[in-house]
């Protein structure tokens, strides 16, 4: 790590001196695994995919496809519904051909489909061993079958309202839930006498800067953002009875600057069910007339007690993915421990991110947490950190900038704290890196636009709950 062996006086290049696709100890990035999906030689493209009419081409200069199995899947919902393979395929190099895959599926209602298909190595080829998957694609199946829904509002538990000048209470058959007055945010959520919650979801607009933000200044062009999710201020909170089973509370927030000026607007509406399901739906809008810069994330915090440290998800994975580099990372059924969700750089900073998730659960080993649905898709993250363990203000990798002191910062100070933060996210901007001395993000990855609006489902769940079924449900 260039900075922390020599004289101070010694140029370096700080941490890029071991910042490659792979870590020094030859530990597999989840950047190599977009690299090795975008540099592959076999391109799949989709001919006709209701038939299972693909085309295939060899991309390679000298090996014929023969070398490979070439072997399929339909998941539904993540899970095998149907597989098979392709046979012995004769394609040399350059060539392309049509081929059909005769998949069976019987669509139930709600499940999306989706068609893997592998190219694996028949025998050992040098240091790459049989059976080495050099290359694969996924395609959505046309094949959706809308979920019918029965109005079953008759049918949900009657709630009891408490509002007064500081807290709203909302509480059912078997939960509770307190929103504070003064902050806009859920204060407690207690299903029977578990604790569900050390504070409820509040607006997010910041990442901990990655490597190539600084190469753009992004951490000091974008430092607005920083805490202004945080500064908010309560400007109207009104709240309603819809139905004998149903209330609404709604939040609306003065966004500021540093300067406490105003800047934007940011309504949370929570709709609360008999059920203990919320619905969340969030409206974002700039108001100020100043040219400000791009927001970082559009998103929620919430942070849950340490023993909810399991995480399931259906969505991209099983590495982590962001807006700009996820064509590696496939949509699938994916689960593990929330530690396992961080991905040490060397340098700390934004990690663990998924995109395109359809739901997610955070439960403990039991199964009791809570399940949340995308309305229709969401980016998420979960650590046992908060954003601030990860971040640095300045350049704190080792180089040599006049003016700035030299502070390093590295894994061993990132330490896991007695809690599980947990990210729902419309969007955060892509990470970009044509290079990382200036170059922007991409603009059709950066979040620019005035306004935003998102929504999503939060849900108190058990083990004998199934998550799949509960996401597509609607009220």
């Amino acid at each position: 790590y260039g900075g922390d062996f020599g004289p101070d006086t010694v140029p370096s290049d700080g941490n890029f001196c071991n910042n490659g696709l792979v870590d020094p100890n030859r530990g597999v990035k989840p950047h190599l695994l977009e690299v090795k999906k975008v540099y592959q030689h076999i391109a799949f493209d989709a001919v006709d995919l209701k038939k299972g009419s693909i085309s295939i081409k060899n991309k390679y200069a000298f090996l014929n496809l023969s070398a490979f199995n070439l072997v399929w899947e339909v998941l539904g919902d993540g899970k095998v519904v149907d597989s098979g393979n392709l046979g012995n395929i004769d394609l040399a190099g350059g060539e392309a051909k049509q081929f059909t895959i005769d998949y069976s599926v019987k669509p139930e209602s709600g499940v999306e489909y989706f068609l893997n298909i592998k190219a694996n190595l028949k025998e050992d080829w040098s240091l790459v061993k049989a059976g080495w998957t050099m290359a694969e694609e996924q395609f959505e199946l046309p094949i959706f079958k809308p979920t019918i829904f029965k109005n079953t509002a008759v049918d949900l538990p009657e709630i009891n309202l408490v509002d007064n000048d500081e807290y709203i209470v909302v509480s059912a058959k078997g939960f509770s839930i307190s929103f504070d007055k003064t902050k806009g945010a859920i204060s407690n959520f207690k299903k029977g006498d578990t604790e569900m919650l050390t504070s409820g979801p509040v607006p997010n607009f910041w990442r901990a800067p990655i490597d190539n933000d600084f190469g753009h200044d992004l951490h000091k062009r974008a430092k607005v953002w920083r805490k202004a999710g945080e500064n908010r201020q309560v400007s109207n909170v009104s709240v309603k009875e819809l139905r004998k089973d149903a209330a609404q509370i709604i939040f609306d927030f003065d966004i500021v600057d540093e300067e406490q000026v105003k800047i934007a607007t940011y309504k949370s509406t929570y709709t609360v069910y008999g059920t203990g399901d919320i619905v969340v739906n969030n409206d974002f809008k700039i108001t100020s007339d100043e040219e400000l810069p791009e927001i970082i994330r559009m998103g929620m915090n919430m942070i849950m007690p340490r023993n909810f440290d399991q995480m399931t998800w259906l969505g991209r994975g099983p590495q982590e993915s962001y807006w700009d580099r996820k064509t590696g990372a496939f949509v699938g059924l994916y689960n593990g421990s929330v530690a396992d969700q961080y991905w040490a750089y060397l340098r700390p900073q934004e990690n663990g991110n998924k995109t395109d998730v359809r739901w997610m659960t955070i439960t403990d080993e039991t199964g009791n947490g809570f399940l949340f649905s995308g309305m229709p898709l969401l980016e998420v993250s979960a650590h046992h950190n908060i954003m601030e363990d990860f971040e640095s203000l300045e350049r704190t990798d080792g180089r040599q900038i006049p003016g700035v002191a030299v502070v390093n910062r590295h894994t061993t100070d990132v330490k896991p704290r007695d809690l599980t933060s947990v990210n729902i996210d419309y969007k955060q901007m892509g990470v970009g890196g044509d290079n990382s001395w200036g170059a922007l993000t991409h603009e059709e990855y950066r979040l620019t636009e005035k306004a935003y609006s998102y929504s999503f489902r939060m849900k108190a769940i058990s083990s004998d709950d199934d998550p799949s079924k509960l996401a597509k449900m609607k009220f």
